[in-house]
């Protein structure tokens, strides 16, 4: 077994660089043969992990980074059976690791991981982008569009960073009208707020948006918020924060396996933090789809 650590410089204001020593550290006299790579530009771990999966070797793929690297890394080792993906969360916000491990600590982590076995989860997609967590649109793809200002200063934390962009992102308010076809229901359209596609519980690090939601049961959960005024936005992150909203009158739940979301204009999409603008988006749920190392 060959185990590859794609480490992102620039992740958690370099937290992932100080990782290498406690890596060489760990498999030092180890067994297996190891090596790291450092990520150059945006888009570099996929293309990295892509090259190490299509060697055919079994291989342990370790994403040193934040939930960004890990959506990058993801895309690159999808649909090849010979990769078991470990998550070294040192970025923000860390989301992905906080709902499958025990514990988000780097360091714990590089110790237990090389020897845990692995477990086949869901994979969502949005389009023909892969995703591990939740994909959004609306409010809160704004508000992780402006918490990368905020994650730029020292001792913000990845949680208080989302916070700050909630109140820059709700000066402006926008409304989102959608379409929204849910599995093979008729499509609807409305005024939202936020949409999310849920895969698992937790974004914005530690902010519990889908407190049902559950990687490993084959359905996507549906959060849809409808369009609130901004007093109505001030109570309605705190009790998401929490993952208390699911009662709120404006808030609709349902599962399934598939959306498409339509618009005449572009909208924000959010996808593990990753932001693009679109017209027209497809997601879907893809089950038993890509092996985690859970210790």
């Amino acid at each position: 077994m060959h185990h590859a650590f794609i480490i992102n410089p620039a992740a958690g204001k370099g937290r992932s660089l100080q990782m290498i020593g406690s890596i060489k550290s760990r498999f030092k006299n180890f067994i297996h043969s190891f090596k790291i790579y450092i990520t150059e530009a945006p888009g570099h771990a996929t293309e990295i992990a892509k090259k190490i999966a299509s060697t055919g070797e079994d291989v342990r793929i370790y994403s040193v980074g934040g939930d960004g690297t890990l959506n990058e890394v993801i895309n690159g080792i999808e649909g090849f059976s010979n990769v078991e993906l470990g998550i070294i969360p040192c970025g923000s916000g860390n989301d992905v690791a906080r709902y499958l491990y025990p514990v988000i600590d780097p360091l714990k982590l590089i110790r237990v991981l090389p020897f845990a076995t692995s477990t086949t989860i869901d994979l969502g997609r949005l389009n023909e982008k892969y995703f591990f967590n939740i994909a959004s649109v609306g409010f809160d793809a704004e508000v992780v569009l402006n918490s990368r200002y905020f994650k730029r200063f020292p001792f913000i934390t990845g949680s208080m960073s989302y916070i700050l962009a909630v109140l820059v992102t709700l000066i402006k308010c926008k409304k989102y009208k959608l379409k929204i076809t849910l599995d093979n229901n008729k499509p609807f359209e409305k005024e939202f707020l936020l949409t999310i596609f849920a895969n698992g519980t937790y974004y914005g690090g530690g902010m519990l948006a889908a407190p049902s939601a559950k990687m490993d049961d084959g359905i996507l959960d549906f959060y849809l918020v409808d369009s609130l005024p901004r007093w109505r936005i001030l109570r309605f992150f705190p009790l998401f924060q929490k993952g208390k909203h699911e009662s709120m009158k404006e808030v609709n739940i349902s599962r399934g396996t598939k959306a498409r979301i339509e618009s005449k204009n572009p909208f924000p999409v959010n996808i593990d933090g990753e932001i693009s603008l679109e017209t027209c988006i497809s997601v879907e749920l893809l089950p038993k789809h890509i092996k985690v190392l859970i210790p």
